[in-house]
């Protein structure tokens, strides 16, 4: 059970403690088993209550030989018919009396508002920097302690409840935190939990059984293994460093890492990446992981980014939709379709989802994006043929038909600049012109992606007028005689 010489020696206060922990650094101090927030809350009380009955009691005195209260009242009973006693030799009894008298009506007029300054603080202690190396705190209840920059090395914390602790910057290396509750703890990236000693750990607190809860490893039967704890508090940690973008209605890839692009420029002090992809139901779940220094608020952060993305991709959306509506004349619903059928490449990231995605850079204006470690396969680039190989048919037909409706608006553009200056030129010549104005990587990128493509399937993307010239140049450049 806690010492309470040690006890009261805490309630005077973080300096005090410190002096005197550095002046006996060989006392095996004993802090277990007790509320702390309690203890340190009864004491202060008393010390206030004696420091105000104290002051009060000062008061009465100066007021009492100010003011002849006593004389002037002994003076009145003496000459009051009604009172027949002799009071001289009852002088000092009457002091005493009416000092008293005074205390309690003093006392009680301002309990009320003492009463409500010492529970201000009800439920929290500030114990910020304090110095609690290899302190006994076995079974003791730490819930609402502020511990930020605190020194626990070596600390005894087995079975301790630090629910709602404020753990920010403190070091807990060598603590033993065997059987230990730390439903909602705060800490970050800056709390040291290395080296400490960990057999199985709680991570809720059940108030209407007043026990701990949700034991880990579940198995009674199992503990961690060195180190396990402190690895699993690092993960944690990290996942609240990242942000979740959902996608309720498909998702347009393009305006998607155009949007990212951007975000990444915005705030390039943060290396934002993206950590992975996930499919719940018929919502698409983007996770970016965010580089936050400790410090600094998170969610502020979070907030911001998160919402800055959010006007990126909605400005780039509409800028897109805008553009497939010129050049594939497509209706709404088609347009939806598209976004749909994209998440569909989930099946790709499936298969390689052994690891983390880290995106670098992102090539932008075309669909020939560069990864750092493509992990996704190559699910935006046309012209890889493994994208090709892991994607499922209805990306595969998707990315071809995206790839003639490009070539079919760039031929029938140059066909129709052709014929407003040569409006009798002949099928020959508009072939070899349209030839001459089309890049060979161009072409070559259309053979690769339209091979084997049936003719009605180019039919469909263009114009009457257009259908066997434009059939032609694109046979042409798949099949060269």
């Amino acid at each position: 059970m806690a010492n309470k010489i040690h006890l009261n020696k805490l309630a005077e206060g973080v300096t005090a403690w410190n002096d005197w922990r550095s002046a006996n650094p060989n006392i095996d101090v004993d802090l277990s088993g007790v509320y702390l927030v309690h203890e340190v809350s009864i004491r202060n009380k008393k010390k206030a209550w004696r420091l105000l009955a104290s002051l009060i009691s000062l008061l009465i005195t100066l007021f009492l030989l100010h003011t002849n209260f006593t004389n002037n009242l002994i003076y009145f009973f003496e000459h009051n018919q009604l009172f027949k006693v002799n009071l001289s030799s009852a002088e000092f009894i009457l002091y005493i009396i009416i000092r008293f008298s005074l205390f309690f009506i003093i006392m009680f007029t301002v309990f009320p508002g003492l009463e409500l300054m010492l529970n201000s603080s009800k439920g929290k202690l500030n114990l910020i920097n304090i110095n609690m190396k290899k302190v006994n705190l076995y079974r003791a209840d730490l819930e609402g302690v502020d511990l930020r920059y605190a020194d626990l090395r070596y600390a005894d914390l087995r079975n301790s409840n630090l629910n709602y602790l404020e753990a920010i910057g403190t070091d807990f290396s060598y603590a033993n935190f065997t059987g230990t509750c730390i439903s909602n703890w705060n800490i970050d990236s800056s709390t040291n939990l290395n080296n400490v000693k960990c057999d199985y750990i709680y991570y809720r607190f059940n108030y209407e059984l007043d026990k701990f809860d949700q034991r880990r490893p579940i198995d009674i039967n199992s503990i961690f293994a060195p180190n396990e704890f402190t690895e699993r508090i690092k993960i944690v940690e990290k996942s609240l460093e990242t942000i979740d973008l959902t996608f309720t209605e498909g998702i347009d890839w393009k305006a998607f890492f155009k949007s990212f692009n951007e975000l990444c420029q915005q705030y390039p002090e943060h290396n934002i990446d993206i950590q992975g992809i996930e499919r719940k139901s018929n919502t698409l779940i983007v996770r970016l992981d965010v580089n936050i220094e400790s410090g600094i608020n998170t969610d502020v952060i979070k907030g911001a980014i998160e919402t800055g993305f959010k006007e990126f991709y909605e400005n780039n959306v509409k800028f897109l939709e805008a553009q497939y509506r010129r050049e594939l004349q497509a209706k709404d619903d088609e347009i939806t379709f598209y976004r749909q059928q994209s998440t569909n490449i989930l099946e790709i990231v499936k298969l390689q989802a052994t690891r983390p995605i880290k995106v670098k850079k992102i090539m932008s204006n075309t669909y020939n994006n560069n990864f750092h470690k493509p992990n996704i396969g190559n699910f935006a680039n046309n012209i890889a043929d493994n994208a090709r190989q892991q994607a499922n048919q209805n990306i595969y037909t998707s990315e071809q038909k995206q790839t003639l409706a490009d070539v079919s608006f760039e031929i029938q553009r140059l066909l129709k600049q052709f014929e407003q200056n040569n409006p009798t030129a002949s099928e020959t010549e508009k072939i070899a012109y349209v030839n001459d104005e089309t890049t060979p990587s161009w072409k070559r990128r259309v053979i690769g992606a339209l091979q084997g493509l049936s003719d009605t399937a180019i039919e469909e993307f263009l114009d009457n007028s257009y259908i066997n010239i434009g059939k032609a140049i694109i046979k042409g450049w798949i099949k060269p005689d």
